[in-house]
């Protein structure tokens, strides 16, 4: 499913692959199917009677297949609906190439993986409530936390296909460099030839994670009107199937009640992440199609 506004699945498996998994705190799988359990809400339609089966894709610390054993913010987020609603989550890997084709010929019923909200993918699919924001990052020596700090440097590297690329173009010019995907942008920060790593903020607090001297901020904290990526964040959701509006109101039920307690802020905090990115809309901001 590249249209993935901020990422692309290339980018995304050779991320998780680099900075593996780090949440080993949230997730695993919940039977909650019991004859003794009674469903927040009754009569919700899954692909298989009695399981909400899962497409889990690999973005640590958000969701990670983990061999069969599935974990991350978003699994912990989904075995919380799926107990409430007496319903025994059933994971399976997925990419963001086949994870909307998966879920609109009904072999899944929705899937994880820090998945935004795209005029695009809602003609294929609906998205439940946001979870969180999708947010940018700057990884830097120089405590760097907003545009205007990337103007005085150098050298800034972030990668193809990004939302803010083309903002971040027209502000620095020559200094900034694209790149394929994380791994390379992040061997020539570390190598000394780029001042900042602009990424994916959940992926570069994973990748610089106990790293001396480096800072990693979230961009989103600080708006800069040049960047849309910034100044309107994509929010993530689960994307599942389309016109099931008895899953998607417990969904949506389950995540609202889950950013009202706190408990995906925690979810978030406790991953090393901003609680910022727990901030979203009061109405979920869908990115407009290019």
């Amino acid at each position: 499913m590249k249209t993935h506004p901020l990422k692309s699945a290339g980018i995304l498996t050779a991320t998780a692959i680099t900075v593996g998994l780090a949440l080993t705190a949230c997730g695993g799988s919940t039977n909650a199917s019991t004859s003794s359990c009674t469903p927040q809400h009754s009569g919700i339609q899954t692909v298989a009677p009695g399981k909400l089966t899962v497409g889990v894709i690999d973005i640590p610390p958000f969701s990670s297949y983990n061999s069969g054993k599935p974990n991350g913010i978003d699994i912990a987020i989904v075995n919380k609906i799926a107990k409430d609603e007496c319903l025994e989550p059933a994971y399976q890997q997925a990419t963001y190439a086949d994870a909307v084709q998966s879920i609109s010929g009904a072999n899944i019923d929705l899937a994880v993986g820090t998945i935004d909200a795209t005029e695009k993918r809602l003609k294929a699919v609906d998205f439940s409530a946001s979870t969180y924001l999708d947010g940018m990052g700057i990884t830097s020596k120089t405590g760097a936390t907003t545009v205007t700090d990337l103007e005085k440097m150098n050298k800034v590297g972030t990668i193809d296909g990004y939302l803010w690329v083309e903002d971040l173009k027209k502000i620095l010019g020559d200094k900034l460099v694209t790149y394929p995907s994380s791994v390379e942008l992040k061997a020539d920060f570390d190598a000394g030839r780029l001042d900042a790593d602009v990424d994916a903020y959940g992926v570069q607090v994973l990748q610089f994670k106990d790293v001396a001297g480096v800072k990693v901020a979230l961009a989103n904290e600080k708006p800069d009107p040049r960047v849309g990526a910034i100044a309107n964040a994509p929010e993530a959701a689960f994307p599942m199937t389309k016109g099931n509006n008895s899953l998607r109101e417990a969904l949506d039920a389950g995540i609202t009640a889950q950013r009202g307690d706190g408990t995906i802020t925690k979810l978030l905090t406790d991953a090393g992440l901003s609680e910022g990115l727990g901030k979203v809309a009061s109405k979920q901001y869908v990115v407009p199609a290019s």
